[in-house]
């Protein structure tokens, strides 16, 4: 799909062992979009901006930046869902509604899925050991319908334009 600030999307497909009861997974061959992170390395050693290769950390350092974003989207989803239930109470409890609409916006679903070796001949790699991590999202597919982005990870400003 694309390359972002720091990590590559890919389209995928998602058939988890046991269906979920909703989100991704919940249907055979769901559309998700897989994420990897990666760093730049740039054709001079000292150059900032540039040509650069995209290279991608190793295990450790994969699963370690993706847990944290999972994890911090966990809690964001979280909040978000304290801060309606909120205010849903107060226009519950309020003689009138408010005088003006209240948006209601969601973050992606996502999850961790960690990539197991199934067997190799390949030296070092034990059969059941981790091999790679990808962050999962659904795939918005907005089918014609208009979709705003109001916030993405490279700049924490809010895109009202």
């Amino acid at each position: 799909i694309g390359v972002g600030g720091f990590k590559t999307a890919h389209t995928g497909w998602l058939t988890p062992m046991a269906p979920l009861k909703a989100g991704p997974g919940s249907v055979a061959w769901d559309k998700i979009v897989s994420k990897r992170p990666y760093h730049k390395v740039f054709t001079t050693p000292t150059a900032t901006m540039g040509p650069y290769k995209i290279a991608h950390y190793s295990l450790v350092d994969k699963l370690s930046k993706l847990f944290r974003e999972a994890n911090i989207l966990y809690w964001a989803k979280s909040l978000l869902k304290l801060t309606y239930d909120f205010i849903d109470h107060c226009i519950a409890s309020s003689s009138e509604p408010p005088p003006f609409l209240i948006p209601r916006v969601r973050f992606v679903e996502a999850g961790l899925a960690l990539a197991y070796h199934q067997g190799s001949s390949k030296p070092g790699s034990k059969t059941g050991s981790t091999h790679t991590v990808f962050l999962l999202e659904e795939f918005i597919d907005s089918d014609g319908e208009e979709f705003i982005k109001f916030i993405h990870n490279m700049d924490a400003n809010p895109l009202v334009d």
